[in-house]
Protein backbone atom coordinates (compact mmCIF):
# COMPACT_ATOMS: atom_id res chain seq x y z
CA UNK A 1 0.00 0.00 0.00
CA UNK A 2 1.31 3.44 -0.89
CA UNK A 3 1.96 5.87 1.94
CA UNK A 4 -0.53 8.69 2.26
CA UNK A 5 2.09 11.20 1.06
CA UNK A 6 2.74 9.33 -2.20
CA UNK A 7 -0.79 8.05 -2.74
CA UNK A 8 -2.61 9.70 -5.64
CA UNK A 9 -6.12 8.39 -4.98
CA UNK A 10 -7.96 7.87 -1.71
CA UNK A 11 -8.51 4.42 -0.28
CA UNK A 12 -12.26 4.26 -0.73
CA UNK A 13 -12.34 1.21 1.56
CA UNK A 14 -11.35 3.46 4.45
CA UNK A 15 -14.01 5.43 6.28
CA UNK A 16 -12.24 8.67 5.39
CA UNK A 17 -11.90 7.89 1.69
CA UNK A 18 -15.45 6.59 1.45
CA UNK A 19 -16.87 9.80 2.89
CA UNK A 20 -14.56 11.99 0.81
CA UNK A 21 -15.90 10.48 -2.42
CA UNK A 22 -19.46 9.27 -1.83
CA UNK A 23 -20.30 11.70 0.97
CA UNK A 24 -19.45 14.82 -1.06
CA UNK A 25 -22.53 16.20 -2.81
CA UNK A 26 -20.30 17.56 -5.57
CA UNK A 27 -19.67 13.92 -6.49
CA UNK A 28 -23.35 13.08 -6.87
CA UNK A 29 -22.87 11.90 -10.51
CA UNK A 30 -20.26 9.39 -9.28
CA UNK A 31 -22.67 8.01 -6.69
CA UNK A 32 -25.45 7.76 -9.30
CA UNK A 33 -23.08 5.85 -11.61
CA UNK A 34 -22.32 3.38 -8.82
CA UNK A 35 -25.94 2.90 -7.80
CA UNK A 36 -27.02 2.23 -11.37
CA UNK A 37 -24.30 -0.41 -11.67
CA UNK A 38 -25.45 -2.41 -8.64
CA UNK A 39 -29.21 -1.88 -8.60
CA UNK A 40 -31.53 -4.52 -10.14
CA UNK A 41 -32.57 -4.32 -13.78
CA UNK A 42 -35.34 -1.81 -14.28
CA UNK A 43 -34.27 0.43 -11.43
CA UNK A 44 -32.37 3.51 -12.65
CA UNK A 45 -31.44 6.55 -10.60
CA UNK A 46 -31.83 9.87 -12.41
CA UNK A 47 -31.15 12.25 -9.56
CA UNK A 48 -30.50 12.25 -5.83
CA UNK A 49 -30.84 14.49 -2.82
CA UNK A 50 -28.70 13.80 0.22
CA UNK A 51 -30.98 13.12 3.19
CA UNK A 52 -29.93 14.43 6.60
CA UNK A 53 -32.76 13.13 8.80
CA UNK A 54 -31.50 11.12 11.75
CA UNK A 55 -32.83 7.63 12.38
CA UNK A 56 -34.07 7.16 15.93
CA UNK A 57 -33.76 4.09 18.12
CA UNK A 58 -31.09 2.07 16.32
CA UNK A 59 -29.21 1.28 19.53
CA UNK A 60 -30.22 -0.47 22.74
CA UNK A 61 -30.07 2.81 24.63
CA UNK A 62 -32.42 4.36 22.03
CA UNK A 63 -29.86 7.01 21.11
CA UNK A 64 -30.06 8.79 17.78
CA UNK A 65 -27.74 7.42 15.11
CA UNK A 66 -26.92 9.11 11.84
CA UNK A 67 -26.09 6.77 8.96
CA UNK A 68 -22.80 7.32 7.14
CA UNK A 69 -24.73 8.36 4.04
CA UNK A 70 -28.38 8.14 3.07
CA UNK A 71 -29.70 9.36 -0.28
CA UNK A 72 -33.22 9.72 -1.58
CA UNK A 73 -34.15 9.50 -5.25
CA UNK A 74 -36.47 12.01 -6.87
CA UNK A 75 -39.26 9.40 -6.94
CA UNK A 76 -39.00 8.86 -3.19
CA UNK A 77 -36.84 5.72 -3.21
CA UNK A 78 -34.16 5.72 -0.52
CA UNK A 79 -30.61 4.43 -0.83
CA UNK A 80 -28.50 3.72 2.24
CA UNK A 81 -24.83 3.53 1.24
CA UNK A 82 -22.22 2.35 3.68
CA UNK A 83 -18.78 0.80 3.75
CA UNK A 84 -18.03 -2.06 6.15
CA UNK A 85 -14.34 -2.48 6.94
CA UNK A 86 -14.47 -4.50 10.16
CA UNK A 87 -16.06 -7.75 11.26
CA UNK A 88 -19.20 -7.11 13.25
CA UNK A 89 -21.54 -9.40 15.13
CA UNK A 90 -25.10 -9.49 13.75
CA UNK A 91 -24.12 -7.37 10.75
CA UNK A 92 -27.02 -8.57 8.59
CA UNK A 93 -29.55 -7.89 11.36
CA UNK A 94 -28.20 -4.36 11.75
CA UNK A 95 -28.66 -3.74 8.03
CA UNK A 96 -32.26 -4.95 8.27
CA UNK A 97 -32.79 -2.60 11.22
CA UNK A 98 -31.35 0.39 9.34
CA UNK A 99 -33.37 -0.16 6.20
CA UNK A 100 -36.63 -0.96 8.02
CA UNK A 101 -36.32 2.24 10.07
CA UNK A 102 -35.96 4.27 6.86
CA UNK A 103 -38.88 2.40 5.28
CA UNK A 104 -41.08 3.06 8.31
CA UNK A 105 -40.22 6.77 8.28
CA UNK A 106 -41.99 7.08 4.93
CA UNK A 107 -45.41 6.41 6.45
CA UNK A 108 -47.07 9.45 7.96
CA UNK A 109 -49.44 9.22 10.91
CA UNK A 110 -52.93 8.27 9.81
CA UNK A 111 -51.81 7.19 6.34
CA UNK A 112 -53.22 3.72 5.71
CA UNK A 113 -52.42 3.48 1.98
CA UNK A 114 -48.95 1.99 2.53
CA UNK A 115 -47.91 3.05 -0.96
CA UNK A 116 -44.32 3.32 0.26
CA UNK A 117 -41.34 3.86 -2.07
CA UNK A 118 -38.69 1.14 -1.75
CA UNK A 119 -35.54 1.30 0.33
CA UNK A 120 -32.20 -0.08 -0.87
CA UNK A 121 -29.23 -0.63 1.41
CA UNK A 122 -25.99 -1.01 -0.56
CA UNK A 123 -23.04 -2.22 1.49
CA UNK A 124 -19.47 -2.13 0.19
CA UNK A 125 -17.78 -4.92 2.17
CA UNK A 126 -14.02 -4.98 2.72
CA UNK A 127 -14.37 -7.99 5.04
CA UNK A 128 -16.10 -11.37 4.84
CA UNK A 129 -19.48 -10.93 6.54
CA UNK A 130 -21.12 -14.10 5.21
CA UNK A 131 -20.36 -17.77 4.70
CA UNK A 132 -19.60 -18.10 0.98
CA UNK A 133 -18.14 -21.60 1.03
CA UNK A 134 -20.57 -22.93 -1.58
CA UNK A 135 -19.13 -23.25 -5.08
CA UNK A 136 -21.76 -21.01 -6.67
CA UNK A 137 -20.28 -17.99 -4.85
CA UNK A 138 -16.79 -18.50 -6.26
CA UNK A 139 -17.26 -16.16 -9.21
CA UNK A 140 -20.07 -13.98 -7.87
CA UNK A 141 -19.44 -11.00 -5.62
CA UNK A 142 -22.83 -9.28 -5.49
CA UNK A 143 -25.61 -10.54 -3.22
CA UNK A 144 -29.19 -9.25 -3.19
CA UNK A 145 -31.66 -9.95 -0.38
CA UNK A 146 -35.34 -8.97 -0.40
CA UNK A 147 -38.82 -10.32 0.36
CA UNK A 148 -39.64 -13.22 -1.99
CA UNK A 149 -42.11 -16.08 -2.02
CA UNK A 150 -40.03 -19.16 -1.25
CA UNK A 151 -41.51 -21.56 -3.79
CA UNK A 152 -41.78 -19.30 -6.84
CA UNK A 153 -39.27 -16.55 -6.03
CA UNK A 154 -42.02 -14.00 -6.73
CA UNK A 155 -41.51 -10.45 -5.47
CA UNK A 156 -44.96 -8.90 -4.94
CA UNK A 157 -43.57 -5.36 -4.83
CA UNK A 158 -40.33 -3.58 -4.06
CA UNK A 159 -40.07 -2.88 -0.34
CA UNK A 160 -36.65 -3.40 1.26
CA UNK A 161 -33.58 -4.72 -0.55
CA UNK A 162 -30.11 -5.36 0.90
CA UNK A 163 -27.36 -5.44 -1.75
CA UNK A 164 -23.79 -6.27 -0.79
CA UNK A 165 -20.68 -5.68 -2.93
CA UNK A 166 -18.23 -8.19 -1.42
CA UNK A 167 -14.81 -6.82 -2.34
CA UNK A 168 -12.84 -9.03 0.07
CA UNK A 169 -13.50 -12.03 -2.19
CA UNK A 170 -12.96 -10.16 -5.47
CA UNK A 171 -9.61 -11.17 -6.99
CA UNK A 172 -9.99 -10.74 -10.76
CA UNK A 173 -7.33 -9.11 -12.89
CA UNK A 174 -8.49 -6.08 -14.86
CA UNK A 175 -8.17 -7.93 -18.17
CA UNK A 176 -10.60 -10.55 -16.82
CA UNK A 177 -13.21 -7.96 -15.85
CA UNK A 178 -15.84 -8.09 -18.58
CA UNK A 179 -18.92 -6.62 -16.90
CA UNK A 180 -19.45 -3.11 -15.58
CA UNK A 181 -19.84 -4.39 -12.03
CA UNK A 182 -16.56 -6.33 -12.30
CA UNK A 183 -14.83 -3.11 -13.30
CA UNK A 184 -16.44 -1.22 -10.44
CA UNK A 185 -15.20 -3.87 -8.01
CA UNK A 186 -11.70 -3.63 -9.43
CA UNK A 187 -11.68 0.18 -9.27
CA UNK A 188 -12.98 0.35 -5.71
CA UNK A 189 -10.63 -2.31 -4.37
CA UNK A 190 -7.39 -1.28 -6.08
CA UNK A 191 -7.77 2.47 -6.72
CA UNK A 192 -5.52 3.53 -3.84
CA UNK A 193 -2.66 1.43 -5.25
CA UNK A 194 -2.79 2.95 -8.74
CA UNK A 195 -0.84 5.88 -10.15
CA UNK A 196 -3.25 6.62 -13.00
CA UNK A 197 -6.50 5.53 -14.59
CA UNK A 198 -5.88 2.12 -16.24
CA UNK A 199 -6.59 1.75 -19.95
CA UNK A 200 -9.25 -0.86 -19.21
CA UNK A 201 -11.21 1.69 -17.16
CA UNK A 202 -11.01 4.63 -19.51
CA UNK A 203 -14.71 5.30 -19.74
CA UNK A 204 -16.52 8.41 -18.57
CA UNK A 205 -18.05 6.60 -15.60
CA UNK A 206 -14.62 5.71 -14.18
CA UNK A 207 -13.02 8.98 -15.20
CA UNK A 208 -15.54 10.70 -12.93
CA UNK A 209 -14.74 8.27 -10.11
CA UNK A 210 -10.97 8.72 -10.32
CA UNK A 211 -11.26 12.50 -10.59
CA UNK A 212 -13.43 12.57 -7.48
CA UNK A 213 -10.91 10.39 -5.61
CA UNK A 214 -7.74 12.29 -6.57
CA UNK A 215 -6.35 13.78 -3.37
CA UNK A 216 -4.48 16.60 -5.12
CA UNK A 217 -7.78 17.91 -6.51
CA UNK A 218 -9.36 18.33 -3.05
CA UNK A 219 -9.93 21.84 -1.76
CA UNK A 220 -7.54 22.82 1.07
CA UNK A 221 -10.35 22.42 3.61
CA UNK A 222 -11.41 19.01 2.29
CA UNK A 223 -7.84 17.75 2.15
CA UNK A 224 -7.13 18.90 5.70
CA UNK A 225 -10.23 17.10 6.96
CA UNK A 226 -9.42 13.95 4.96
CA UNK A 227 -5.86 13.79 6.28
CA UNK A 228 -7.03 14.42 9.85
CA UNK A 229 -9.66 11.68 9.54
CA UNK A 230 -7.10 9.27 8.11
CA UNK A 231 -4.74 9.83 11.06
CA UNK A 232 -7.59 9.23 13.50
CA UNK A 233 -8.69 6.13 11.61
CA UNK A 234 -5.17 4.69 11.55
CA UNK A 235 -4.83 5.28 15.28
CA UNK A 236 -8.09 3.40 15.87
CA UNK A 237 -6.93 0.55 13.63
CA UNK A 238 -3.63 0.26 15.50
CA UNK A 239 -5.38 0.27 18.87
CA UNK A 240 -7.78 -2.43 17.68
CA UNK A 241 -5.05 -4.54 16.08
CA UNK A 242 -2.76 -4.37 19.11
CA UNK A 243 -5.57 -5.34 21.47
CA UNK A 244 -6.67 -8.21 19.22
CA UNK A 245 -3.11 -9.56 19.04
CA UNK A 246 -2.87 -9.36 22.81
CA UNK A 247 -6.22 -11.10 23.16
CA UNK A 248 -5.17 -13.93 20.86
CA UNK A 249 -1.85 -14.41 22.67
CA UNK A 250 -3.44 -14.36 26.11
CA UNK A 251 -6.28 -16.57 24.97
CA UNK A 252 -3.96 -19.22 23.54
CA UNK A 253 -1.70 -19.14 26.59
CA UNK A 254 -4.55 -19.36 29.06
CA UNK A 255 -6.31 -22.01 27.01
CA UNK A 256 -3.23 -24.18 26.76
CA UNK A 257 -2.57 -23.88 30.49
CA UNK A 258 -6.15 -24.71 31.34
CA UNK A 259 -6.27 -27.54 28.85
CA UNK A 260 -3.04 -29.00 30.20
CA UNK A 261 -4.27 -28.78 33.79
CA UNK A 262 -7.64 -30.32 33.03
CA UNK A 263 -6.51 -32.57 30.22
CA UNK A 264 -9.49 -31.62 28.07
CA UNK A 265 -9.96 -29.76 24.80
CA UNK A 266 -12.78 -27.84 26.45
CA UNK A 267 -10.29 -26.11 28.66
CA UNK A 268 -8.32 -24.78 25.71
CA UNK A 269 -11.46 -23.52 23.94
CA UNK A 270 -12.77 -21.84 27.10
CA UNK A 271 -9.44 -20.17 27.74
CA UNK A 272 -9.23 -18.80 24.23
CA UNK A 273 -12.77 -17.43 24.46
CA UNK A 274 -12.07 -15.77 27.81
CA UNK A 275 -8.84 -14.29 26.47
CA UNK A 276 -10.53 -12.89 23.39
CA UNK A 277 -13.27 -11.35 25.55
CA UNK A 278 -10.70 -9.65 27.77
CA UNK A 279 -8.93 -8.36 24.69
CA UNK A 280 -12.12 -6.89 23.27
CA UNK A 281 -12.76 -5.14 26.58
CA UNK A 282 -9.32 -3.57 26.32
CA UNK A 283 -10.13 -2.46 22.76
CA UNK A 284 -13.36 -0.87 23.96
CA UNK A 285 -11.58 0.95 26.80
CA UNK A 286 -9.00 2.37 24.38
CA UNK A 287 -11.58 3.47 21.83
CA UNK A 288 -13.75 5.12 24.49
CA UNK A 289 -10.68 6.90 25.85
CA UNK A 290 -9.92 8.21 22.36
CA UNK A 291 -13.33 9.91 22.29
CA UNK A 292 -15.21 7.43 20.11
CA UNK A 293 -18.96 7.28 20.73
CA UNK A 294 -20.59 4.30 22.42
CA UNK A 295 -22.46 3.29 19.25
CA UNK A 296 -19.25 3.41 17.19
CA UNK A 297 -17.40 1.27 19.73
CA UNK A 298 -20.05 -1.44 19.37
CA UNK A 299 -19.42 -1.36 15.60
CA UNK A 300 -15.69 -1.93 16.10
CA UNK A 301 -15.98 -4.73 18.66
CA UNK A 302 -18.06 -7.83 19.21
CA UNK A 303 -19.32 -6.47 22.53
CA UNK A 304 -22.86 -5.41 23.31
CA UNK A 305 -23.68 -1.90 24.47
CA UNK A 306 -24.51 -3.30 27.91
CA UNK A 307 -21.01 -4.78 28.22
CA UNK A 308 -19.42 -1.52 27.08
CA UNK A 309 -21.60 0.60 29.37
CA UNK A 310 -20.42 -1.61 32.26
CA UNK A 311 -16.87 -0.41 31.54
CA UNK A 312 -18.04 3.16 32.07
CA UNK A 313 -19.66 2.03 35.33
Amino acid sequence: MKSQEKQRYVDILSNSGFKAVFGDQDNKPVLIDFLNAVLPDGRRVKDLTYATTEIEGLTQSNKSVKLDLRCEDEDGSSFIIEMQRYDQANFFQRCVSYSSKVYDMKTSKGDDSYNIPPVYLIGILAVDCFDRSKELWKEWFISDYTFREKLTGEVVCDTISLIFVELKRFDKRLEDCTSIIDKWCYALKYMSKLDSLPIGLRKSVFQRLFQAAEIAQFSPEKREKYEHDMITERDEINIRRTAEQKARAEGVAEGMAKGKAEGRAEGRAEGRAEGRKEGMLEVAKSLLASGMSLSDVTRHTSLSEAEIEALLG
